[in-house]
C-alpha cells in the first residue's frame, strides 16, 4: 500500500517540553509557516525576489489550508453497486450510511455534520469508478471509501492519492498495496492476502489434503492470493497439482479449465474467484468434481454469496472458505442495523470494515482539526494504535476533545495499523456449506498475524 512508512503525527503536534495537544488546525498552519520562514532565512544569500516568491507561496499554502479546514468533512464512496462484486455491495453501502449517521449523532466533526456521497465502483468491464471519482473529487470529497475490488482500486488510486486525498478501502486484500507509492494516502481495513493465503493453505492441509488444484482469476487480486496460497501450501507439505489462471471476463462454462483440474485427480480444489465461481462450480459438479465429490475451498471473493451464484445450493455441500471477519454473531446490535437497512441474512462481509473505515477517517479529521485530505491521512494510522482504547465514535471524540490520544478498536477488530496503513492482525471466518447454503452453526474463526 504505502511506499514508505507513514511519517506519523506532524512535528507541530507536539510542543517543546512534551505537551502533546494544542488545537490541531492552528498548530499545522503554524508548522507550515515556520517551515516557510526557515527556508527564507537559510536562503537569504540569494535574491530578494526569490525570498519574496517563497514567502508568497507560503502565504498561498496557508490560505488554502485555512479554506480546506473550514469545510465540512465530505466522504465519498466507490462501492460495488454493480459489477462482479455487486453481491458484496449492500453491507458496504449500508455500513457507510450507519457510520455517518453515528458520527453526526455524536455532534459531527470539527463543528459540522459529515457529508456522505455514495457512488458505484462497477468492475473492470466498465469505467464507472473513474467517472465516479471525478464526480466525488469535484464535489469536495477529501476521503473516498472503496473500491472493494483490488483491480478496480488500481485504476483510480493514482488519481485520488495524487490529488492529495485519502483512499480507504474496506475490502482490498491484494498484497502489493502494502508497498504501493501512494503518497501515504491509501489505507485499508481489510488485511493483506499474505495473511489470508496462509489461512487457506493451513486449512486445506489441516483437513488432510496435500494434492490441490487451484483455479484463480488472472488479475492483481487473484494473482496475489494465488501466490500466497500456493507458497504456503507447498511450505506446509502440499503439492500444487495444477494451477489454472482464467481471464476475469470469462463468460463460458469453464470447460477447458475444468478439464485441466479433472485430468490431475486432485484431493482438493481451491477456487480464488468472484461471481464467476458459480458457473465454474456448476461445471465441476457436472463433471463429478464438485464440492460433493472433492474437498473444495473458496475465499472472500466468492464464499459469502456463492449459494446464490450456483444452479442449486445443495451442490455446495461441504465446501469451505475464508473471509476476513470477526464473529459478528456476537455483535447483533450491528448486524441488526445492517438487516434493517436491507442487508440479507448472513451477508455481512465487509460491512463492519466499511463502517470502521468511515469512523477512522472521521476520527483522523477530528485529531487534525481539518478536513484536508493530506492532514487527515497523516492521522489515520495513529488513531488505531498506541493511545487510550475507545470503541464508539462518541467516546473517541470525547477523548480527543480532552486532549487524549486514542486507539480505536472497531467493530471489525483491533486494527493496530502498521506504517503501511493496514491491519497488523486479522480474524478470518471459515464458512461451511450445508445442504441448503451456509451453515452458520458451523462457522469457525481463525486469528492470523
Amino acid at each position: 500500500m504505502l511506499g514508505v512508512p507513514n511519517p506519523g503525527r506532524h512535528p507541530a503536534f507536539r510542543l517543546l517540553g512534551g505537551e502533546k495537544h494544542m488545537k490541531k488546525s492552528n498548530m499545522k498552519r503554524f508548522g507550515a509557516l515556520v517551515v516557510g520562514l526557515s527556508f527564507v532565512a537559510v536562503s537569504c544569500g540569494g535574491s530578494d525576489d526569490a525570498a519574496t516568491e517563497e514567502t508568497t507561496a507560503t502565504e498561498t499554502e496557508e490560505t488554502t489550508a485555512t479554506d480546506d479546514c473550514a469545510k465540512a468533512l465530505t466522504i465519498g464512496t466507490i462501492l460495488p453497486v454493480t459489477g462482479s462484486l455487486a453481491f458484496l455491495g449492500p453491507p458496504e453501502v449500508i455500513g457507510a450510511d450507519l457510520a455517518v449517521a453515528d458520527i453526526n449523532a455524536a455532534g459531527g466533526i470539527n463543528g459540522s455534520d459529515v457529508v456522505l456521497m455514495q457512488g458505484d465502483s462497477g468492475d473492470l468491464t466498465t469505467d464507472i469508478a473513474n467517472t465516479e471519482v471525478d464526480r466525488l473529487l469535484a464535489a469536495g470529497s477529501s476521503v473516498i471509501i472503496g473500491a472493494a475490488s483490488s483491480s478496480v482500486s488500481k485504476t483510480v488510486i493514482d488519481k485520488i492519492t495524487g490529488s492529495g486525498n485519502v483512499m480507504f478501502s474496506p475490502a482490498n486484500t491484494a498484497a502489493d498495496f502494502s508497498t504501493y507509492p501512494d503518497n501515504n494516502l491509501y489505507f485499508r481495513t481489510a488485511p493483506s492476502d499474505i495473511l489470508q493465503g496462509k489461512v487457506i493453505a493451513d486449512l486445506v492441509v489441516r483437513e488432510g489434503h496435500t494434492n490441490a488444484a487451484i483455479l484463480y482469476r488472472q488479475d492483481s487480486w487473484g494473482q496475489g492470493l494465488f501466490d500466497s496460497v500456493s507458497a504456503n501450501f507447498v511450505a506446509a507439505g502440499g503439492t500444487v497439482a495444477v494451477a489454472v489462471a482464467y481471464a476475469p471476463d470469462t463468460q463460458n462454462t469453464f470447460d477447458a479449465e475444468v478439464d485441466q483440474v479433472v485430468a490431475v485427480a486432485p484431493d482438493a480444489i481451491i477456487i480464488l474467484g468472484f461471481e464467476e465461481s458459480g458457473p465454474m462450480i456448476d461445471t465441476l459438479h457436472a463433471r463429478g468434481a464438485g464440492p460433493t465429490d472433492i474437498a473444495t475451498y473458496g475465499s472472500d471473493g466468492n464464499i459469502s454469496g456463492l449459494d446464490k451464484l450456483v444452479s442449486d445450493p445443495a451442490i455446495l455441500l461441504g465446501m469451505r472458505g475464508s473471509e476476513p471477519s470477526v464473529d459478528l454473531a456476537t455483535i447483533t446490535s450491528f448486524t441488526d442495523r445492517l438487516k434493517a437497512g436491507g442487508v440479507g441474512d448472513e451477508m455481512y462481509v465487509y460491512g463492519a470494515e466499511t463502517y470502521d473505515a468511515v469512523i477512522i477517517s472521521a476520527l483522523a479529521a477530528a485529531v487534525a482539526g481539518c478536513s484536508d485530505g493530506t492532514l487527515v491521512g497523516a492521522e489515520i494510522n495513529e488513531v488505531t494504535r498506541g493511545g487510550e482504547k475507545c470503541t464508539t465514535i462518541a467516546d473517541c471524540l470525547a477523548l480527543i476533545e480532552a486532549g487524549t490520544e486514542i486507539d480505536y478498536d472497531g467493530i471489525g477488530g483491533p486494527y493496530d495499523f502498521t506504517d503501511a496503513g493496514e491491519p497488523a492482525e486479522a480474524s478470518y471466518r471459515i464458512a461451511t456449506f450445508g445442504p441448503a447454503g451456509q451453515d452458520k452453526d458451523a462457522n469457525e474463526y481463525i486469528f492470523a498475524k
